[in-house]
């Protein structure tokens, strides 16, 4: 595995900001496996954007789950970015962070490294406030993620923001998207869904607000992949237990599909 943290110039926020990388690559246990050990891949990696919740940062997933691992044996990158608290949405005044979700974090990361720009091969996933941000960019953008995955997504963002003359966890937002919205249009005009998995804990504060959307999807003739878990709150434990579940689940057609080292 190679774990590559750089710093570049964002146009979209107009200032640099940190991502990390995590590519699969060479490990000790391939020289028994591999007829000829290299670092030439034949094909680009898989993708997936995680993108972080309420008061966390790029590092988060990495120190908090085993999704070096996860990623690593199922082979497939995975991105992370710092967006702050500002919910994956442009802002009032110029840090525009949709924008640099949506088109220039992929376009940078696509270009530099030996990661595919193919729909079916990218994924975009968050937690809580990430959770949130991940649906609002599958579903405004089903052209350019295969599947979305939201642990414990604060689908009540929106409200929150309409309900405190545009604040919510502590910024004024402009009008936000609203995800039940997204649906609603993209099945107006008979488009594709990416592919949804939605997951919560009973005891999470989030679970009413994240039943009820999934009861939306159902009712509309979505069927979503979904866990609804008794025992856990809005806890890194539950989305730990989650991650590899989504990992098996994301559809994958790629060249390393079929070459999951846990079965090895």
């Amino acid at each position: 595995m190679a774990r590559i943290t750089c710093n570049f110039y964002s146009y979209s926020v107009g200032y640099p900001i940190d991502i990390q990388i995590i590519l699969p690559s060479l490990s000790p246990c391939d020289g028994d496996v591999m007829p000829e050990l290299t670092h030439k891949i034949t094909e680009k990696y898989p993708v997936i954007y995680f993108l972080h919740g309420h008061g966390n940062d790029y590092l988060c997933w990495s120190r908090f789950t085993s999704i070096e691992r996860y990623v690593e044996e199922r082979r497939i990158a995975a991105v992370f970015c710092s967006v702050g608290n500002k919910a994956y949405m442009n802002a009032e005044y110029g840090e525009n962070w949709f924008d640099l979700v949506e088109k220039e974090l992929p376009e940078f990361v696509e270009t530099n490294f030996p990661i595919s720009d193919k729909k079916e091969d990218r994924y975009v996933a968050g937690l809580s406030m990430g959770g949130y941000g991940a649906l609002v960019h599958g579903l405004k953008h089903p052209e350019r993620f295969a599947a979305i995955g939201a642990f414990s997504p604060a689908v009540v963002m929106p409200q929150m923001a309409e309900e405190n003359s545009g604040i919510a966890l502590g910024h004024t937002f402009p009008p936000m998207m609203k995800a039940e919205n997204l649906v609603d249009d993209l099945l107006a005009t008979k488009a594709e869904l990416p592919k949804i998995f939605l997951c919560i804990g009973h005891n999470d504060f989030l679970y009413e607000s994240v039943e009820a959307f999934h009861q939306k999807l159902v009712k509309d003739g979505v069927e979503p992949r979904y866990d609804s878990v008794p025992g856990y709150k809005h806890e890194w434990a539950f989305w730990d237990l989650e991650l590899p579940m989504f990992l098996d689940w994301i559809p994958r057609n790629d060249a390393y599909a079929k070459m999951d080292r846990r079965m090895m």
